[in-house]
């Protein structure tokens, strides 16, 4: 007895190491490692925004003076500004009292008026506490910009650059400096890189405190103040711990966490403007003008400021885990502010990362060696939870990034491990599946098999039908926090409700692909305006899928929207497959169209999606607006795409109408190429609703074009490059 109870363990804990020894493979290798770190950073994003909770008010000691949507208004394009316009803003901030100035703008020479530089150049240097931005870049040849053997020639670089030789090799590495404007860099306080690196999946999470150009190591801008500010002394890296230490002229250290590369995890304080923001049009023209009467200037007083922009136009915005468009000024910000406040965020190194997955695999392949499956699975979950409270309780308590996608792949994959291995070769009954998949063949195909046994053979024809594909978006958070039991319960759950549809209206369920459904009208049997019948059959899905959203709602399960697209073509519809298994099924351009419509739906934030053809036969009973013209994946020739809204027999409220009449102007004048006449009516469409993607979508479309115009040759095609 006791001999089995220890070769169980054995295998339990053999288990574990296989498993565990996987996944630290797969979260290290090839493709698997941006995969994996993908879920990982949602769930590290998560967390930011939910324990990390924003000051009640903005943070008014790091004053950011921003170039806003008010300022290009009042002063026109910002690249036509006079320079003497930004001395003027840092002499007035000086005035009232600021301690730094950290301008986050890059300068480069005026040819034309050189006068306005001198006057910046001069402004900066008679305060002694601005800090000017460069940005640290690799060469491009391809566009005259080869690589540089030195810094721009008469710039101090002694004044600017850090000694720390064990860190040096080890810093990101780049052989161009810019801007080449050496006067305005010798006359601040100080100079810093803004470089702004995204992780691989688009989100701005760590920024790198020091940079690297001819072996020099040259600080952040948001760095740079903060060693002013700390009176910095001397930097070390120790390169065990992973910490950067700055010592203090006070004889005091602050240790920073930081990766190999010598990166710092961002501790976002809060979302957008959670610092006091300041227009700079404000400042010069209405603060400055009546600080004498109210002493508006006394704001800034023993202040920390930072000059950048945050209007969308200036392309100078970030995703970050708070958020999809953050400002790179207020990314500097928080970095300095969390410097000076002591804010930091440690991850888990390698080796740690390997002991934490070791050990969850040894663990739980020795509790599953103990249990049979039902059992395994509680303790599966039991696990997950426990791996969950530790990564919570750790980021909340301690600002520590424990991970927690590793685990979990590590009990699940351990899990897999043991009671396969369990099952072929100790448990090993027969189970009958033969017949089983009989009952997913649709009603109508059995009718109509029933009726005409000799279609009950290889071979189809070819006909004129609609077909309608759907998909749930984000179905992988929903998997990835329900124990399987009850994904599948779930899953069960809203097929179900979608198949009665389908059945309801007349439809031909042809499959499913775990939360994909397919279903052909028109098809064995003729139903009249198939394409109506699709449309109809989208309606009612889409709002049986809100009544789902409210019922997993108060279950507590993720939100989540369903994606359909429609297409009406001719198509190859028939039974299909080998001699011994088949399914009545559809083929063809048309069916393919269908399937990537349903795609297109994550490109506009749409529902439903119809095609021209569907369009076309279904116009007399559906309201529905033209969103593109749109070349898929696969075909060259474009097609009209077209959102379906509802039946003409609903009740359509009237801010619906005047959101569509304001996006119908604005896409003739978006094809027009009148861009700023179509930003107004989008605009206005999402100042009615602020929710209309397709109207944000064609916004920041012409905001794009407006700056860089699509050329002459421009047909208003968009091609969609993923399916």
């Amino acid at each position: 007895m006791l001999k089995t109870w220890f070769g169980s363990i054995l295998k339990g804990a053999v288990s574990g190491i296989i498993g565990s020894f996987v996944v630290f493979v797969l979260l290290n290798i090839g493709l698997f490692k941006p995969f994996f770190y993908r879920f990982e950073a949602a769930t590290y994003d998560w967390r930011m925004r939910k324990i990390i909770t924003p000051p009640p008010n903005p943070i008014d000691s790091l004053i950011i003076v921003s170039v806003d949507g008010r300022s290009l208004n009042k002063l026109g394009a910002f690249y036509q500004w006079p320079r003497t316009l930004w001395g003027q803003a840092i002499d007035i901030l000086n005035e009232g009292g600021a301690r730094l100035v950290g301008v986050d703008v890059l300068f480069d020479k005026s040819q034309r008026f050189p006068q306005e530089d001198s006057l910046l150049v001069e402004a900066v240097s008679r305060h002694g506490n601005v800090f000017n931005a460069m940005v640290l870049t690799d060469s491009d040849p391809d566009n005259f910009l080869p690589p540089m053997a030195a810094e721009p020639g008469g710039l101090i670089a002694e004044r600017f650059y850090q000694q720390i030789p064990d860190l040096t090799y080890r810093i990101p590495a780049f052989d161009r400096m810019e801007p080449d404007f050496p006067e305005l860099m010798n006359a601040g306080a100080g100079i810093g890189a803004v470089n702004l690196s995204s992780d691989s999946d688009g989100v701005l999470r760590r920024i790198p405190l020091l940079l690297r150009f001819n072996q020099h190591v040259y600080p952040t801008l948001a760095f740079s103040m903060a060693l002013k500010e700390l009176q910095a002394s001397a930097i070390h890296f120790d390169a065990k711990k992973r910490v950067l230490q700055v010592d203090t002229r006070s004889g005091n250290s602050v240790r920073i966490p930081v990766d190999k590369h010598g990166r710092m995890l961002i501790y976002y304080h809060g979302p957008y403007q959670t610092f006091r923001y300041v227009s700079i049009y404000s400042l010069i023209h209405e603060i400055y003008p009546t600080q004498a009467q109210t002493n508006a200037l006394a704001l800034f007083r023993d202040k920390i400021v930072m000059l950048g922009a945050d209007a969308p136009g200036l392309f100078d915005l970030r995703a970050i885990p708070r958020q999809p468009a953050f400002p790179g000024v207020e990314v500097h910000a928080n970095v300095l502010w969390q410097i000076l406040q002591g804010n930091f965020i440690r991850e888990f190194t390698g080796a740690e990362l390997f002991w934490m997955v070791l050990l969850t695999g040894l663990v739980s392949g020795i509790l599953f060696a103990l249990f049979r499956p039902f059992a395994g699975i509680l303790t599966a979950i039991l696990l997950g939870v426990i791996g969950f409270t530790a990564a919570w309780v750790s980021f909340e308590q301690h600002a520590l990034w424990v991970p927690m996608i590793a685990p979990l792949i590590t009990v699940l994959l351990t899990f897999t491990i043991h009671y396969t291995y369990r099952y072929t070769l100790e448990e090993r009954n027969k189970r009958e599946i033969r017949g089983i998949f009989s009952r997913y063949v649709s009603a109508k195909v059995v009718d109509e098999m029933l009726k005409n046994p000799g279609q009950v053979e290889l071979g189809g024809e070819k006909k004129v039908c609609t077909v309608l594909f759907s998909d749930l978006a984000n179905f992988t958070s929903l998997a990835e926090v329900t124990p399987p039991e009850q994904l599948v319960k779930l899953l069960n759950e809203y097929l179900t409700g979608m198949t009665h549809i389908v059945l309801e209206n007349q439809g031909t369920l042809d499959k499913y692909e775990a939360d994909a459904l397919m279903a052909i009208f028109g098809a064995p049997t003729d139903i009249g305006n198939h394409a109506v019948h699709a449309c109809r059959t989208a309606l009612s899905m889409q709002q049986a899928m809100e009544d789902i959203r409210q019922q997993w709602k108060k279950r507590k399960l993720p939100q989540l929207s369903q994606r359909i697209g429609i297409n009406t073509g001719q198509m190859v519809i028939g039974n299909m497959g080998s001699d011994i298994r088949f399914d009545y099924t559809a083929i063809g351009d048309a069916v393919n169209l269908g399937s990537r419509l349903e795609g297109a739906n994550k490109l506009y934030g749409t529902g439903i999606l119809i095609s021209d053809d569907t369009y076309q036969m279904a116009r007399d009973h559906i309201l529905a607006r033209q969103l593109d013209l749109l070349r898929v994946k696969g075909k060259q020739e474009p097609v009209k795409v077209y959102e379906l809204m509802a039946m003409r027999d609903d009740k359509v409220d009237i801010k619906t109408r005047e959101v569509l009449n304001y996006f119908q102007q604005g896409y003739q004048h978006y094809l027009a190429q009148n861009w700023e006449w179509a930003m107004n009516q989008f605009r206005q469409a999402l100042q009615i609703n602020r929710d209309d993607e397709p109207s944000r979508l064609y916004l920041l479309r012409c905001q794009e074009f407006l700056h860089r115009p699509p050329g002459k040759d421009w047909d208003g095609v968009y091609t969609l490059k993923t399916k």
